[in-house]
């Protein structure tokens, strides 16, 4: 119904991508009182739930894919997201940085480098190409 709009504006005018989440913890809203950590971590219980549901009512595994996904987040808190998504799925996550994350993920995952928006190589962090 709205594709003569979403043509116009140039992107889609209706969908999930339009609605606005407030994350309310302790009765103070994360957007105005909680860190860029805390409101990081809400946005990934919501991914991590729409997950869990779409396994458990679609039987379907989608990839996930988690942009940037460690920027905000300490140390802790990512290694315990990548122990919580060890499951068999397809996981896309971009980074700038491997740095203290749990060498037994890391040797499980496959790494590639991407240099100036071109593919540069497969990386073995431990020496090898």
């Amino acid at each position: 119904n709205n594709l003569y709009k979403d043509i116009k504006y140039k992107n889609t005018q209706f969908g999930p991508h339009k609605d606005d989440f407030e994350f309310i913890v302790s009765d103070n809203n994360l957007k105005t009182f909680g860190s860029q950590g805390q409101q990081r971590m809400a946005i990934l219980a919501i991914k991590l739930a729409e997950l869990e549901l779409i396994i458990k009512y679609k039987k379907r595994k989608p990839i996930l894919l988690l942009d940037d996904v460690f920027s905000e987040l300490d140390l802790n808190k990512k290694n315990n997201l990548l122990k919580y998504l060890d499951k068999d799925l397809q996981i896309i996550i971009t980074t700038t940085d491997l740095n203290n994350i749990d060498e037994k993920i890391l040797r499980k995952s496959k790494k590639y480098k991407i240099e100036d928006a071109n593919y540069i190589e497969e990386v073995d962090i431990y020496g090898k190409k």
